[in-house]
């Protein structure tokens, strides 16, 4: 994320962790804020913006003991680290939001990590703002199994109005199917990244454990589909170990497990339903794989276009094809195709 919107022209550039953490855990591994900062310093490409990483962590030793570590990592000059400890995530944010609204400015290319440790402290409110700046996306943590836990409690309720921006996450609470729960809640929060917050791209990852259930989801919001694609990129490599297992939930009809091998039958079932009868680009092809199904723009053409072409019939013909063209081949976007 930080080098394609560096070398896009952009100046200035803001990684947001609204709960930081200690930066390093009792079993040595490394806190979200090290991972953030290595993955920047590690890039092949020069980042040329200056980049500000702000580490929001609410309980001061935490931010005392994160800070410590920050400085122990070497930084080039355009590499700025903020520890704003001491404060929960939306009233740094509020200032963080104040400082840049002072200069007469929006909030700079933004990429928020929102993780918190329940539902409580991190508004929604705070969400839809970030996602009303050009070029912001958030990922958020929704945390499915405390939340379906505490739902009903009534000293929750102004906490849960906040979290969702709205009151109806109440019609989910009479819902005895667990599943319906599940997926009322879930499709809730999607809607309201969708519709209050107008975000033009929404994903969700499902978190599985051990035993199969739903520990919590992963939301990822933004209004650029070159972002979409970057994140399908980085989830799709994430190998399958430890306790979860991916799986994309956008379309509950259509779960799909991230995995080394993609489900291609199920890919091919989609675009042939979607395209059957009609005349489109390669182009409208994979911004449909892109932005409606959980598959990559490189799962498509060499294992759905190109074995449609080939079958005897051929459920897919290309029209109009230039001269020379190689059957198979769709590296062309404007190239039109029919499929049957």
């Amino acid at each position: 994320w930080t080098p394609i919107l560096s070398n896009g022209g952009f100046p200035h550039v803001l990684y947001l962790d609204g709960f930081a953490g200690p930066g390093r855990y009792s079993n040595g591994e490394d806190g979200s804020p090290i991972i953030a900062l290595r993955a920047a310093l590690d890039q092949r490409t020069q980042i040329k913006a200056r980049v500000l990483f702000c580490f929001v962590e609410k309980e001061p030793n935490r931010a005392a003991f994160l800070q410590e570590l920050l400085a122990e990592i070497e930084k080039p000059e355009n590499f700025r680290v903020k520890v704003d400890g001491g404060r929960s995530f939306a009233d740094a944010f509020a200032d963080l939001h104040g400082f840049y609204a002072g200069k007469g400015k929006g909030l700079p290319p933004t990429f928020a990590f929102i993780d918190p440790f329940g539902w409580t402290g991190a508004p929604f409110e705070t969400v839809k703002t970030i996602l009303s700046y050009p070029s912001c996306e958030v990922f958020v943590t929704f945390m499915y199994e405390e939340i379906n836990r505490f739902i009903g409690h009534p000293d929750q309720v102004a906490n849960f109005d906040a979290f969702f921006g709205t009151s109806a996450w109440r019609d989910g609470i009479e819902l005895s199917d667990a599943g319906a729960r599940n997926r009322f809640l879930h499709d809730l929060y999607g809607r309201q990244l969708r519709e209050a917050a107008r975000a033009r791209h929404v994903r969700s990852f499902r978190m599985r454990n051990a035993n199969n259930s739903t520990d919590y989801y992963l939301f990822y919001a933004t209004n650029s589909i070159q972002g979409l694609r970057k994140m399908k990129e980085a989830m799709w490599r994430v190998d399958e170990s430890g306790a979860f297992t991916f799986s994309d939930t956008t379309d509950n009809d259509q779960l799909v497990l991230f995995a080394k091998e993609p489900s291609y039958p199920l890919l091919e079932r989609q675009i042939v339903g979607e395209f059957c009868g009609r005349e489109v680009t390669v182009g409208q092809v994979e911004e449909f794989v892109l932005t409606r199904t959980a598959f990559r723009e490189t799962h498509y053409k060499v294992h759905v276009l190109k074995r449609l072409e080939f079958e005897s019939p051929p459920r897919m013909e290309v029209l109009g094809a230039p001269t020379g063209r190689k059957r198979g081949t769709f590296g062309d976007a404007a190239l039109r195709l029919r499929f049957r």
